[in-house]
């Protein structure tokens, strides 16, 4: 759009030189000269009625007679009437936008003096079914052909280098291809959306994919990329949804960004030891792909890389990995399980989230961190050990893991997230460490078959909802002398209120009147276990209850007053 309004803006300031015939010319020199428009562009018209041109190899003006060498620059902009173009041998060049918006131009034949084809040369030309393009031209300007979708096929000759940004983007018509030898080079979208194209040879000589070079050439079913290619660039074949498998030689380092993103039919894929990366979004939603080897020289597995891919049962993760991007995994349902190498430091947000079939993950103690979500909705996981290396557990890392029943937290966690084990339905217990200092909102929310908690002397505070709609809690054992802070009543709204809540000894009147812990009438002395007397051992089976605003003591089943009567 902007080389359109920079020409469109720069052609207004242009004027004719001369007309002959029914065409207008601009002298180029002392003896030549190039056909040029005859109305400003972005005037309504513009050779209006003109159906057939014919442009003479000479013209006549005051006594000279010029050469007529090129077509110049928006020359037949938008000429609605125009069916046919006869270009002698004389011009060399096509300028840009020479044919810009010829709706009913059907075919042009180019002759063997033209060496360059300018940009957008026959853009939006919609009848356009066939063009021959000389062995002379070097070179295909950006969009030359884009939007020619009548066009159905296109030979393209051994002396073209490079095929520019667009070249025949949107030929919705094109078939089949041959790109020569001579080639080095595709270009940013130069066949995007060439949607009836079926196959394709990329020659040896070509050593880079540009970026979406082949996005959403829907009927590729397959593709044969040379080994002169080290790049495959970003989107190069996304939304390529028929096809099926594609082998990537030894020669690719780098897979570029969404480069096969919605292939929805990619059932096969080799990556070969040379690729060190895997982009962002390189197999998004490649709903068919089964499985996948990723090499050993792979260092990264980009944000996104794996998502939606449902049929993806196993994949081999290698020691050369060291981080795992976001969501890299999501919504692989198929996913049954993964073993993550001693290499990965660090598993990005939402990596493995909702990977339903995913029944077991050894975390090595390589792993600094899990981010927020990691693991969300992975509806089969039974266990998980949390390694050393882990400081905290973030923003609802195991939220829905409704099968896990058991999970290990160590001593070097501090804090466990808002949300972090929300909807673990099938826990039923937990150890927080000493080292925790902090247990944030709805970390054990809906945790409906937890039966009993242990939370240490570090933990200073437990944000609002952190156990609520934990019903089957029957102890709460919490070793702080001071209770930790609960911000509201709702931090254990859900549990029993006849729940069993075990604390330092002396510290129940405190726990009994601390927000969030006041909400429960049964509290026990914890002692420590050394050699005691009977009379000892008759007060550690007892403890103080608040009855009706009455202090009683409870032992042995029995409950006192505090005189000493039996009620």
């Amino acid at each position: 759009m902007l080389l359109l309004a920079a020409l469109c803006t720069a052609a207004t300031t242009l004027a004719y030189d001369f007309q002959s015939g029914d065409l207008y010319y601009n002298i180029t020199s002392v003896n030549t000269v190039e056909v040029t428009f005859q109305e400003p562009v972005g005037s309504s018209t513009n050779y209006p009625g003109l159906s057939t041109a014919i442009i003479p190899e000479t013209v006549t003006y005051n006594g000279t007679t010029y050469s007529v060498t090129s077509i110049g620059e928006s020359a037949f902009w938008d000429c609605s009437s125009l069916t046919s173009i006869t270009i002698p041998t004389s011009v060399t060049s096509i300028g840009d936008l020479a044919f810009k918006g010829c709706p009913f131009l059907t075919s042009v034949t180019i002759p063997n003096s033209v060496i360059s084809i300018g940009e957008g040369a026959f853009v939006y030309c919609s009848s356009l079914t066939s063009i021959t393009i000389p062995n002379s031209v070097t070179s295909i300007g950006d969009q030359a052909f884009a939007g020619c979708s009548s066009l159905t096929s296109v030979t393209i000759p051994n002396s073209v280098t490079s095929i520019g940004y667009k070249a025949f983007y949107d030929c919705t018509s094109l078939t089949s291809l041959t790109i020569p030898n001579s080639v080095t080079s595709i270009g940013y979208k130069s066949f995007s959306y060439c949607s009836s194209l079926t196959s394709l040879t990329i020659p040896n000589s070509v050593t880079s994919i540009g970026d979406y070079a082949f996005e959403g050439c829907s009927s590729l079913t397959s593709i044969t990329i040379p080994t002169s290619v080290t790049s495959i660039g970003e989107g190069a074949f996304a939304k390529c949804s028929s096809l099926t498998s594609v082998t990537i030689p030894n020669s690719v380092i780098s897979i570029g960004k969404g480069a096969f993103l919605y292939c929805y039919s990619l059932d096969s894929v080799t990556l070969p030891d040379s690729v060190t990366s895997i982009g962002d979004y390189a197999f998004y939603e490649c709903t068919s792909l089964t499985s996948l080897t990723i090499p050993n020289s792979v260092t990264s597995i980009g944000d996104y890389a794996f998502w939606g891919c449902t049929s993806l049962a196993s994949i081999t993760i290698p020691n050369s990995v060291t981080s795992i991007g976001e969501w890299a995994f999501k919504g692989c349902s198929s996913l049954t399980s993964i073993t993550i190498p001693n290499s990965v430091i660090s598993i990005g947000k939402y990596a493995f989230q909702w990977c339903s079939s995913l029944t077991s993950i050894t975390l090595p103690n390589s792993v600094t961190s899990i981010g927020d979500l990691a693991f969300k909705g992975c509806s089969s996981l039974t266990s998980i050990t949390i390694p050393n290396s882990v400081t905290s557990i973030a923003y609802g890392t195991f939220e829905g893991c409704s099968s896990l029943t058991s999970v290990t937290i160590p001593n070097s966690v501090t804090s466990i997230g808002y949300g972090a084990f929300r909807d673990c339905s099938s826990l039923t217990s937990i150890t927080i460490p000493n080292s925790v200092t902090s247990i944030r909102n709805s970390a054990f929310r809906d945790c409906s078959s937890l039966t009993s908690v242990t939370i240490p002397n570090s933990v200073t505070s437990i944000g609002n909802y952190a156990f609520y709609g934990c019903s089957s809690i029957a102890d709460i054992y919490c070793y702080a002398t001071t209770p930790p802070v609960c911000y509201d009543d709702n931090t254990f709204y859900g549990v029993p209120k006849l729940c069993n809540i075990h604390v330092p000894a002396g510290t129940i009147p405190d726990y009994q009147v601390a927000t969030g812990w006041r909400y429960f009438y049964n509290f026990f002395e914890i002692y420590e276990e050394t050699a005691i007397s009977e009379t000892e051992q008759q007060k550690k089976s007892s403890r103080k209850i608040i009855r009706d605003g009455q202090v009683l003591i409870l032992r042995n089943g029995v409950t006192y007053d505090m005189m000493g009567n039996t009620l």
